[in-house]
């Protein structure tokens, strides 16, 4: 009995101390600057056993005026909150942080808008003024989501006139590796608007680079033409000399050396013979 009366003496004690001591029993921490005056008035903004009502808030802010007099852009945004009466302020705002905190809000989640308020971007986002978003006036939602203005963010080109989808460096820098460097074609010749990689161009359909043929592109490609190449910059033939050996198999064009020589590996040759047919060569 005794134990019983004592354990309901201290419990007794420590709700009377936490109804005349609630800010230091309690209290997580100091109200912000504005609400400072109602550090030691907890009921303004509690009510006992059921949190934060939303009716304890918007006796002092009410939902319309919110931001309606406001000097910045940044405050004149807030004006959303007239949309807003069905959800509870806790629900983005919290307090107890101190007097200036960094960041005394939770969060915000779109989806507690209406669908017609969380298509307005233009209501509360200001639109980027960077020379791409400047060319659209197509909703943000085309892009981007609600969920980050990065992430999970993707682009349509086609969303573009066709003379800016073919001028890609007008958005996008060209690399400066050197193969890009020297390149003057168009960005299309090999990429595609889904993706930059992986690029549609595969070298070695055409030519394998393997053993000393690994080089920069200008050795073989001179004069920026991708589209024309040359062999002659390291092989120092003479038509005379080739000419006998290619003449057997009927091949009168020297130039165009990758047309039977695919590699540097002299077994990886093939000729085609005055009838057009292509055959191994094991000589």
């Amino acid at each position: 009995m005794k134990n019983k009366l004592f354990t309901f003496g201290i419990s007794g004690v420590f709700i009377l101390l936490i109804y005349l001591f609630t800010d230091i029993m309690i209290s997580p921490g100091e109200l912000v600057k504005g609400h400072h005056d109602l550090n030691q008035k907890c009921s303004s903004c509690h009510e006992l056993f059921f949190g934060t009502p939303n009716d304890r808030c918007i006796a002092c802010h009410k939902l319309d005026e919110i931001g309606k007099n406001a000097d910045t852009v940044e405050m004149k945004k807030t004006l959303f909150h007239e949309f807003l009466g069905n959800q509870k302020c806790s629900a983005c705002h919290t307090d107890h942080k101190g007097i200036n905190p960094e960041n005394q809000y939770k969060g915000f989640d779109h989806s507690l808008l209406d669908k017609t308020t969380m298509n307005r971007c233009g209501n509360c986002h200001s639109s980027p003024a960077d020379s791409l978003h400047t060319r659209f006036t197509v909703e943000c939602s085309k892009c981007h989501t609600t969920g980050g203005w990065k992430s999970g963010a993707g682009f349509d080109h086609n969303l573009l006139q066709l003379v800016e989808m073919n001028n890609c460096k007008s958005c996008h820098k060209q690399p400066n590796d050197s193969f890009h460097g020297t390149f003057d074609e168009a960005c299309s010749t090999c990429h595609s608007t889904n993706k930059w990689v992986p690029a549609t161009f595969e070298h070695s359909s055409y030519f394998i680079l393997d053993n000393d043929h690994n080089v920069a592109c200008n050795i073989c490609h001179t004069n920026k033409e991708f589209g024309k190449y040359t062999c002659y910059g390291c092989h120092e033939h003479t038509p005379d000399n080739i000419m006998k050996e290619h003449d057997e198999e009927g091949i009168a064009d020297l130039n165009d050396c990758v047309r039977c020589h695919k590699s540097a590996d002299e077994d990886d040759v093939k000729s085609e013979g005055r009838d057009g047919s292509e055959h191994e060569n094991d000589d």
